[in-house]
């Protein structure tokens, strides 16, 4: 039996009544075998690869990211407002220049020897609040809750209290100097007022200017 060869490659065999470009054929009378040239998936290009790999790690750290748990609200300092309750946290002794507490959840929190100079405390929920000796220097307390507050020994100096409710608090010791107060307010204030301050030397009913 000839043999003709007509043109060579890795090829896939089948029968079929014709031959077509690109096969070769076993014999001459029977039907031809015809075989083809398998064809091969084009290999990936280097860049494709690295295209691919840097999507995968993209969205890796992009699920890392959120599982992370969140921070704790009384480690953030500046920015914003507290997202988070420090209700009945202890921060005493601390220095909390930096924290803005606008509207936050203040309530029995324990300010004890803190220095609140300046900081925002605008609208807050401080019922309960404790702020013995502590530094609240031109603070802005307006528009706060501070029912049953404690401010012994405080320094109010200078601070903003504009519609800031001080039912049942407790002022022994605390300085009030240059506080503007409403009339009705000063008048609570004085009724319960007495002490001095031990940071200025000040005693809290001049500081009030109580009659």
């Amino acid at each position: 039996m000839a043999l003709a060869l007509r043109r060579t490659s890795q090829a896939s065999c089948s029968t079929s009544a014709s031959a077509s470009r690109g096969a070769w054929t076993v014999g001459r009378k029977h039907a031809p075998i015809i075989c083809q040239a398998a064809k091969q998936e084009p290999a990936a290009s280097p860049a494709l690869r690295h295209l691919a790999a840097g999507l995968l790690a993209v969205s890796s750290a992009a699920a890392l990211a959120l599982t992370a748990a969140p921070l704790d609200a009384s480690a953030v300092s500046g920015g914003g407002g507290v997202s988070e309750s420090l209700a009945g946290k202890d921060l005493s002794g601390r220095d909390l220049r930096k924290f803005k507490l606008t509207k936050a959840n203040l309530r029995k929190t324990n300010f004890s020897g803190a220095n609140l100079e300046g900081v925002s405390l605008f609208g807050s929920l401080s019922e309960g609040a404790i702020f013995r000796g502590a530094n609240l220097r031109n603070a802005d307390l307006e528009s706060g809750n501070y029912e049953f507050a404690d401010f012994t020994d405080a320094v109010m100096e200078g601070a903003f209290v504009n519609n800031a409710q001080f039912v049942k608090v407790t002022i022994t010791g605390s300085d009030w100097t240059d506080v503007v107060l409403r009339k009705d307010i000063q008048k609570e204030l004085c009724a319960i007022a007495d002490g001095v301050n031990p940071t200025t030397g000040v005693a809290t009913r001049d500081s009030l200017l109580c009659p």
